[in-house]
């Protein structure tokens, strides 16, 4: 006997068709000495690497405001926030669920920790009225009829960013980070979610040891990769290249990300 496909599940089939679609895709390997030791400084904090490269990027993408765009009606129009979204596993990963942190770039790294772990520990209670929103309709309205209200949601709630559905609008916000090393993979690419009209997606892989050049000699350090999937209409090469530089910039300096 099938079982029933979680709602997750039914918007995907919903949402995607074969792919076709051109995107920029690129990977950052990261040495994390600094991270890690900043990490353990802060443990009473809670402080993850998630938050930091959260803090990181949401930083970055206000130092570059032109790759914080969506298009709407075939113009490009500018995002009103620099809003994050964190993919969070309910259920040990049978589901998943965004929490998302709104003007993320004006926040301190210890406030996007704390709105995170609140927002987390709400989702997996099923206490998020927009996530319990969600799943009700999306367990009402049978897959092939999905399609169209997806069409209509990509307008509604991705476009013009007005509440719907059980979604606020623009639901993803300027980027999406997920941390697939919690599945153990080193590396991944996001499959982006059309609707949403985010520009941006984030996958930070496993922590893992790997040869790194230092001063010129090889020594086994502790890296994680982290690759980016942004819509190419958006974001060329000339915006990744900034956005990276920036990025990195941010991420090697995670006590500055406290204030």
């Amino acid at each position: 006997m099938n079982a029933p496909l979680a709602h997750r599940r039914k918007i995907a089939i919903a949402t995607w068709l074969a792919p076709r679609e051109s995107r920029i895709q690129t990977k950052i390997q990261v040495e994390l000495s600094a991270i890690l030791e900043y990490i353990e400084q802060t443990k009473h904090q809670a402080i993850t690497l998630t938050h930091i490269v959260g803090a990181a990027l949401a930083r970055a993408i206000a130092a570059n405001p032109e790759v914080n765009v969506r298009v709407v009606f075939g113009k490009v129009k500018p995002m009103p926030r620099v809003d994050l979204s964190f993919a969070v596993d309910i259920e040990g990963g049978s589901d998943l669920a965004q929490c998302r942190v709104k003007d993320a770039d004006k926040k301190s790294l210890l406030e996007i920790s704390q709105e995170l772990i609140a927002g987390a520990e709400k989702l997996r209670a099923r206490s998020d009225e927009n996530y319990q929103r969600s799943i009700s309709w999306a367990k009402s309205i049978p897959v092939p009829l999905m399609r169209p209200v997806m069409k209509f949601l990509s307008l509604w709630n991705g476009g013009l960013g007005k509440r719907g559905f059980g979604q606020p609008g623009h639901p993803l916000g300027s980027a999406f980070i997920s941390n697939v090393g919690r599945f153990e993979m080193q590396e991944a690419y996001l499959a982006p979610l059309p609707f949403a009209r985010t520009p941006l997606y984030l996958a930070i892989g496993e922590i893992h040891d790997a040869p790194v050049a230092i001063d010129g000699k090889v020594e086994v350090r502790k890296i994680v990769i982290i690759t980016a999937v942004a819509d190419h209409r958006l974001i060329d090469g000339a915006h990744a290249g900034k956005l990276i530089k920036s990025f990195k910039s941010f991420l090697n300096q995670p006590a500055l990300l406290m204030q």
